[in-house]
């Protein structure tokens, strides 16, 4: 293995420094007052963390040590609302797009078939395209039939964005897994059951993969959210989120509504990684 030189570990830093600061920024700003973050020059450290930020968050006031009191924010509604619904719609995509995917990449990947360059292409112009030019069309469809401010309605759009790309994504991986499907045929198995059994067990690493972007593109969704669902039942977080700009500012509300979109991405994240810590242990086609 060939080691790594000064300027190696020297751009490392940097990355793990561009990448880890702007979260450490706002976790910072989330366990300080309002009157600590608007002292200049700013506390790299907070002099006396506390959570304070995240108790408002969910409607309950808090005393600090110095006895500050810090109220509840009146965002608490909408931000736990937000959550919830971020929640249950990042879940059900994620599912749909895995569901419908992985049989199509495959399709794509390892079979030819008629008009499969024609179908291909569509397929980059879908991904290609900027989801917000359909966001009028969508908007004035919802508003007809019904489905503005609804969960099911965000679902649908959101599934016109990760379904193409993820398909786009996961063709290359299919296309480059081993040729075993022969073998498999004169082992007697039909191609449902090569599929099933021996392509997707295979493909495991890829397809969590594709899970993770999935999750990630829904999660992160905010401008079909913020016109097709915000102010409804049906908001989600990062829509939920800008009711803070409209309000007397209160940064560390703000920041702790921001490190809390964080949790559930690092923590899929964190789950798949193991996952694929031990798949790499198993034979893939056992």
């Amino acid at each position: 293995m060939r080691k790594l030189g000064p300027l190696h570990w020297i751009a490392l830093a940097v990355a793990i420094v561009w990448a880890l600061l702007p979260i450490y920024w706002l976790l910072r700003m989330s366990l300080m007052t309002s009157a600590e973050i608007s002292l200049f020059p700013p506390a790299i450290i907070p002099p006396a963390p506390q959570p304070g930020a995240f108790f408002n968050l969910l409607g309950r006031p808090y005393t600090t040590s110095a006895g500050i009191n810090l109220l509840a924010s009146g965002q608490s509604g909408q931000i736990l609302r937000g959550l919830l619904n971020s929640i249950v719609v990042s879940v059900i995509v994620t599912g749909i797009t895995i569901v419908v995917v992985v049989p199509l990449a495959y399709v794509f990947g390892r079979l030819e078939f008629r008009f499969k360059q024609l179908l291909l292409f569509s397929l980059l112009l879908a991904v290609a395209q900027p989801p917000v030019s359909t966001l009028i069309p969508f908007y004035a469809l919802y508003i007809h039939i019904g489905l503005a401010g609804t969960r099911t309605g965000l679902v649908i759009v959101v599934l016109t964005i990760t379904i193409p790309f993820v398909t786009w994504m996961l063709i290359g991986y299919f296309r480059n897994l081993p040729p075993v499907e022969k073998l498999a045929r004169i082992d007697g198995f039909s191609r449902g059951a090569t599929f099933l059994r021996v392509m997707v067990p295979m493909a495991r690493p890829g397809i969590a993969v594709a899970a993770v972007v999935a999750f990630l593109f829904s999660w992160n969704e905010y401008v079909y959210a913020q016109v097709l669902v915000g102010g409804s039942n049906a908001v989600t977080l990062p829509a939920a989120m800008s009711g803070f700009l409209f309000q007397l500012p209160n940064p560390p509300h703000l920041a702790a509504a921001m490190v809390l979109t964080l949790v559930p991405p690092f923590v899929i994240a964190f789950v798949l990684q193991r996952r694929l810590s031990d798949m790499n242990l198993v034979d893939p086609v056992r």
